[in-house]
């Protein structure tokens, strides 16, 4: 089988799917990757199948996550995207007005979505290797919506994969339900609209089914078509179901594998610590891409000075402030894989990232969150409190610019001692430990999507693959 991954260039985003897409080719399936340009190098370092895909100078353009502009840029682009984000994440029943709903998917479909795509170039490349190579299977991160359209457009099999909540799908159910709804005259759509342009660029033209979901013969684009170009035939969930929001979607979870990226492990990480060892990791989404942290993390050292532990801290310079003298108790290193550094850790303090929590549930350390403001960091620091698998640090926003905020330093050194000194919460993250144990593993999804993919007979438009 031929299994074509595809995700825009962004590192986390791809290294969520290393795991699964090394068991497809230990499986003896043909896999390739396909990204923008300046993921190339990071792809094949996996040991991986490269295939560039757009134009990085396009890229750079956009106004979407992955700008590599300067800072300036970077603060303005990172802060629509945050503006859009807190739109799709809303979750509030009474906010979910038919004009609120229809107006989070006008505008993503003018800028977050098409920059999903890649631009118009990466949509056009990997349709055209994917119409030339004939995969089986097209598996998609859940905001590179190229992916569906080159699945379909090669008549192949495609699951969309998660990297955290599953905000999409639930915005998208809450979309189908009140679009069909509406009386005629305001039934506008412009997620269909989007849909059908992009398919139609490739010769692709809904069945007659695909109108089903909305009233017949209005032309706009509803039922199965609509669902399966938002959220897959399948969707691939790496997330505990106990962070999941409950949604009516074809799931295939699958055990959440930490890859950090290819690296060496320094000889004092194998040392076992001489007192508690606690990691400060903020990831790198922030500070590569979205302007910098929403926090001085300088004021979060200097309040554990004083705590006979050993902080740990993963970040760079410009995460620092140079006035600021660092505490004795803190190693800085500007990377180390975490799945090799927390099993000596008794607690990790982080931004909520998927990626980084994702690590911490594997090996059983208990958290402090500081949440991030982009997707799913507030969520996943409540329902991580809830379980009893550590604590969220709340802070208020207090520059005009919305990327500097105030940290308490007396109540992060009292969470800190908390969860250093209650078993509780080791207990806690140790069951979460054994919940993911059981959790199919990689190698049990790849046999579960060989089966479906023989079952599924694929829809192959005119022209494309015989």
């Amino acid at each position: 089988m031929r299994v074509l991954f595809t995700v825009y260039a962004a590192k986390t985003h791809f290294y969520n799917m290393v795991p699964v897409a090394w068991a497809f080719r230990a499986a003896g399936h043909e896999v390739c990757v396909a990204s923008g340009p300046e993921l190339v190098e990071a792809i094949t370092r996996t040991g991986l199948t490269a295939v560039a895909v757009g134009d990085a100078d396009e890229m750079r353009e956009d106004s979407g996550p992955g700008s590599q502009e300067g800072p300036d840029e970077q603060v303005t682009s990172g802060s629509s995207w945050r503006d859009l984000n807190a739109g799709i994440t809303e979750t509030r029943p009474e906010a979910l007005t038919w004009d609120y709903v229809l107006g989070t998917f006008t505008i993503a479909c003018s800028m977050h979505y098409e920059y999903a795509t890649g631009g118009q170039t990466m949509l056009d490349d990997l349709v055209e290797f994917a119409t030339g190579w004939g995969p089986d299977l097209v598996i998609w991160d859940a905001m590179t919506f190229a992916g569906p359209v080159a699945a379909r457009a090669s008549g192949a099999a495609h699951a969309r994969m998660l990297f955290g909540i599953d905000y999409i799908g639930r915005m998208y159910g809450e979309y189908a339900r009140r679009l069909a709804a509406q009386p005629p005259e305001r039934r506008d759509d412009p997620l269909g609209d989007w849909i059908t342009g992009r398919l139609a660029r490739f010769g692709c033209r809904p069945d007659a089914g695909d109108t089903a979901g909305t009233a017949a013969g209005d032309g706009t684009v509803g039922g199965e078509l609509a669902r399966e170009m938002m959220t897959g035939q399948w969707t691939i969930d790496p997330t505990p179901a106990w962070l999941q929001l409950p949604l009516d979607l074809p799931l295939l979870p699958v055990r959440y594998v930490p890859y950090n990226g290819p690296t060496a492990i320094p000889e004092w990480v194998l040392a076992p610590p001489q007192r508690p060892r606690v990691c400060l990791s903020m990831g790198v989404t922030a500070r590569e891409v979205l302007g910098g942290d929403l926090f001085s993390v300088s004021d979060m050292l200097a309040s554990m000075a004083e705590l006979d532990i050993e902080i740990v801290a993963t970040l760079d310079a410009g995460q620092l402030d140079p006035a600021v003298t660092l505490p004795a108790n803190v190693h800085i290193v500007d990377f180390v894989p975490l799945n090799e550094l927390l099993p000596s850790c008794s607690a990790i303090i982080h931004h909520g990232g998927f990626g980084t929590l994702g690590n911490a549930m594997v090996h059983g350390v208990p958290n402090i969150i500081a949440p991030g403001r982009y997707w799913d960091e507030i969520r996943f620091g409540e329902r991580i409190e809830e379980r009893g698998a550590g604590l969220i640090l709340d802070y208020q926003q207090t520059s005009g610019d919305g990327l500097k905020s105030g940290i308490d330093g007396e109540t992060l050194k009292a969470m800190v001692s908390r969860v250093l000194e209650v078993p509780s919460y080791r207990h806690s993250t140790g069951r979460i430990q054994d919940e993911l144990r059981v959790t199919p593993s990689p190698g049990d999804l790849v046999r579960q999507l060989e089966k479906l993919v023989a079952d599924t007979v694929c829809r192959v438009p005119p022209g494309y693959r015989t």
